[in-house]
């Protein structure tokens, strides 16, 4: 087998064996995009603060967030996101959704907010007018 033909076979085995392990629905791109985020605390006071994403997929997205939320929180995102990452039947330049916080992790000492698209919130996981920006 030739020098090239091995280097194929040896990253078409690594690629395989990461697709076995790798369950995510969509694929994670690392990128650095800022983004507003808005949500209401405890006491239902509306707050917002501006982020910026570790990745993004058409799914979701990861971002370093100074506030402390919890699983299960409805968040109001605003951002620059690309078109191929929007499922929208019409994307647009500042794409404005619903999203879940579905993971909290520590990262160099900052939290990791890993957040999950809603495609079509029901009224109940929306936030007040007044919480958005």
């Amino acid at each position: 087998m030739s020098e090239k033909n091995l280097y194929q076979t040896k990253v078409s085995d690594r690629l395989t064996q990461r697709l076995r392990t790798d369950k995510r629905r969509e694929l994670r791109h690392s990128m650095a995009l800022r983004v507003r985020v808005a949500g209401s605390d405890c006491r239902k006071e509306p707050w917002s603060e501006l982020a910026e994403t570790v990745n993004v997929s058409t799914g979701g997205l990861a971002l370093r967030l100074s506030r402390k939320v919890m699983i299960g929180e409805i968040l109001y995102v605003e951002l620059a996101l690309p078109a191929r990452f929007q499922k929208d039947i019409k994307p647009s330049a500042t794409h404005n959704t619903y999203a879940r916080v579905r993971y909290i992790e520590m990262h160099e000492g900052q939290q990791v907010v890993r957040l999950e698209f809603l495609r079509n919130p029901n009224p109940s996981q929306t936030l007040p007018t007044s919480v958005k920006f």
